[in-house]
């Protein structure tokens, strides 16, 4: 009979122990194996390098760490969480717009689809006057709402002085001077990277330059910019251009011209004077900059069709004067040369209303259709009646075809040019905006790179990256090299193409393969990923 016995305890527990250490030994294996594995969050391989500096592309590849640049250089037997292979593509830095009306249609929109689109990472808001005049609870706001990019904001003149003095035609007090300068240093101390006017908008035409120099010495203090559009970019826009230069001297401050143009026939070809003048001031040191979009028209209110004064007070106060015959035919008689010196000629196919909510079905006619359509003559007379009517039904927007190509070009290969898009977060299918609302940086590499051959594809990119990016001491974007935060595009050149026209302008731009913001992919194989990565900057005070 075969006898079984107990075996040795301590023959057991030794047993035991062996197998719990191999265990611990695998696992610990396992463990550095992975962690040799992941080098980064993200790789792209094999791109053309653009970094934003205006220098040449060359292949590289390119790694990310949560939302930094970690790595540039061959990384080809480097692992990571996500391997992008950007073969036959450039890899640049993120679109930075200096120029965008987004600021607050981002907080209705925060995925700004015609925006991210575009390949744009940074946006800055509260241009031409107009901007939240409480600077911290907008980025308040901005962080519940999310983002999917970052945004920047200047303090706008015109909302400060209507905060003071809502819309009154008159020199402010200075009582009212010292409300809107305190109004100006809160939003300064609260981030504001700077102060813009629109002086051609209501309440910022009735201002002095004296009202603007006292303002802009506010954020002088703080070492911001004085962004101006300027009081005329039409004939009158060598006056409006020595005004600005005079904020800015006086207020010892960088200046900024926002949008530049020479528009109306009466300004065309002013711009080789308007360049030249500011060469002039930056040989002798001051600080000069300016930015621009890629099209021959603009987009504005239809409210610039009429005399300033006749806003004044708002649209019931506008509708109390026009009951009056002679003052309305005075506003008549006014806007009637506005229009012809200023925006149209004889044309007046030149203005198209690009928004006009109480009646949808001229949005996308211009003026002469409009007319034409109600049986009257396409005068520059009538066609102040029609602008008369419109302010009176809630006022509207119109595109302004009044640029030439020439003007444009010039501008924009001006060395201290930025490319800007003047635009704003859209409603998809409503309204018939401008274009540059879904296509302006595509466009230029497309139309001013590929086609036209105005810009060389680096100095192109650069006007939309590390120049804008300098212009607001950004000192971590713009640029692709180590410790810059990751705001990344990949796209083909080929490809990138703006779609969006002024017949069908609701039409996204194509091309951005890839987009990273802060090291988050917001676009990713050509698809948005819903990622709100987004940050409110705030300006640091020098």
């Amino acid at each position: 009979m075969r006898v079984y016995s107990e075996p040795d305890v301590g023959k057991r527990r030794l047993c035991v122990m062996r197998r719990v250490i191999s265990l611990l030994w695998c696992l610990l294996l396992v463990s550095c194996v992975n962690t040799k594995q992941i080098d980064y969050d993200t790789l792209i391989l094999n791109g053309m390098i653009l970094d934003g500096a205006g220098t040449k592309a060359y292949q590289s590849d390119l790694a990310i760490v949560g939302d930094t640049i970690v790595a540039i250089g061959d990384l080809q037997n480097k692992a990571a969480q996500t391997i992008v292979d950007a073969n036959g593509k450039y890899v640049t830095p993120g679109f930075i717009d200096l120029h965008s009306h987004a600021e607050r249609g981002i907080l209705r929109n925060p995925d700004v689809p015609n925006i991210v689109r575009q390949g744009v990472t940074t946006i800055l808001g509260g241009n031409c006057g107009g901007s939240p005049t409480q600077v911290a609870d907008y980025f308040s706001a901005l962080e519940k709402a999310g983002s999917a990019i970052n945004v920047g904001l200047l303090i706008g003149h015109n909302s400060v002085r209507r905060a003071v003095m809502q819309r009154e035609n008159r020199p402010a007090t200075d009582i009212e001077l010292h409300e809107m300068k305190k109004l100006v240093n809160d939003a300064m101390k609260e981030g504001a990277f700077g102060f813009s006017t629109g002086l051609l908008y209501i309440p910022g035409v009735y201002a002095s330059t004296h009202e603007v120099i006292a303002l802009a010495s506010q954020a002088a203090n703080y070492g911001g910019i004085y962004a101006t559009h300027m009081r005329s970019e039409g004939e009158h826009v060598i006056e409006a251009l020595n005004e600005a230069v005079k904020v800015a001297e006086d207020a010892v401050l960088p200046l900024h011209v926002s949008h530049h143009k020479t528009a109306g026939p009466n300004a065309w070809g002013l711009s080789k004077k308007t360049l030249a003048i500011i060469d002039e001031k930056r040989a002798k040191g001051l600080d000069v900059s300016l930015d621009q979009y890629p099209y021959t028209a603009s987009n504005t209110n239809l409210g610039v069709l009429l005399p300033p004064w006749s806003l004044e007070g708002g649209r019931r106060a506008f509708a109390e004067r026009v009951k009056d015959i002679a003052i309305r035919q005075q506003i008549k008689d006014e806007s009637a040369q506005i229009i012809f010196e200023q925006r149209a000629g004889d044309d007046l196919d030149r203005i198209l209303i690009s928004q006009f909510g109480a009646n949808p079905e001229w949005e996308g006619q211009t003026f002469k259709d409009v007319l034409v359509s109600k049986g009257v003559e396409p005068s520059a007379s009538n066609a102040a009646d029609l602008a008369i009517d419109i302010q009176l039904a809630g006022g509207g927007r119109g595109i302004y075809f009044t640029m030439t190509d020439e003007d444009v070009e010039r501008i924009m290969q001006h060395p201290m040019t930025s490319i800007a898009s003047d635009g704003r977060a859209t409603e998809w299918q409503k309204g018939n905006p401008h274009p540059r609302n879904y296509g302006t940086y595509p466009r230029v590499v497309a139309h001013y790179v590929n086609e036209k051959r105005v810009l060389q594809l680096e100095d192109a990119v650069r006007k939309m990256t590390s120049l804008p990016a300098e212009r607001i001491n950004l000192q971590d974007r713009g640029r692709l090299s180590v410790g810059m935060k990751a705001d990344v595009l990949i796209w083909e050149l080929e490809r990138l193409q703006d779609i969006s026209t002024f017949e069908n302008p609701h039409a996204y731009s194509e091309g951005i393969d890839y987009m990273w913001v802060n090291g988050q992919s917001v676009i990713f194989e050509n698809e948005l990923t819903g990622n709100r990565p987004g940050q409110g900057l705030r300006h640091e005070s020098q």
